[in-house]
């Protein structure tokens, strides 16, 4: 650049100030304004790079928060199937545990009926005064107790020791009753021979 100095004169109107400017002058006045427009551009982009971060950072938290609302709510929906589902299970069981002790309360009524019919009919039978259908009667229950054996406080009568034959209209069962000392108590055992449908 020319180091000639340029000047330059602004005047307003008559008896005013008047005020010369040289090169020099308007090229520092030009240096002043590109360096603030520098500063300016550059604050500008230190805030836009601010900006983006911090855009990115809330993007970045709300997939975070999206995805622990989804996770959360994929939970809440797990734990209500699963809670439907023990429900259920539980409502099941507990129908099956109502069945189980209803037929439970039958057997054990029908066990104490049985006891209470084998008690009544087992003196006479083991007296000998029973008859036959009696006896056949009393050879099924004997059969339908654990071990098909009761145990007897005397020695039956001997006319016991042979088949009994009882028939409900459906079938014919024959029932041997085998007697003998077990420990120095007398036991009475029934086993079923022979069964067949009625003709």
């Amino acid at each position: 650049m020319s180091s000639k100095q340029q000047t330059r004169n602004f005047s307003g109107p008559k008896n005013q100030w008047s005020i010369t400017y040289t090169q020099t002058d308007l090229d520092m006045i030009r240096e002043q304004i590109e360096a603030t427009e520098s500063s300016k551009r550059r604050s500008l982009l230190f805030a836009l790079l601010i900006a983006s971060a911090a855009l990115v950072a809330i993007i970045v938290s709300l997939a975070s928060i999206y995805g622990q609302y989804s996770s959360s709510e994929s939970e809440k929906k797990r734990l209500t199937d699963e809670n439907a589902a023990l429900r259920s299970t539980a409502q099941e069981t507990q129908q099956q545990l109502d069945v189980a002790k209803a037929k439970l309360e039958q057997d054990a009524q029908k066990r104490q009926q049985s006891q209470t019919k084998l008690e009544k009919a087992t003196p006479p039978v083991v007296r000998g005064v029973a008859g036959p259908s009696e006896v056949g009667a009393f050879a099924r229950m004997v059969h339908n107790l654990p071990g098909a054996r009761i145990e007897l406080d005397q020695k039956p009568s001997d006319k016991l020791f042979r088949n009994w034959k009882v028939s409900d209209g459906k079938t014919t069962e024959i029932y041997a009753l085998v007697g003998g000392v077990v420990d120095g108590k007398w036991v009475l055992y029934s086993n079923l021979v022979s069964k067949r449908g009625s003709e």
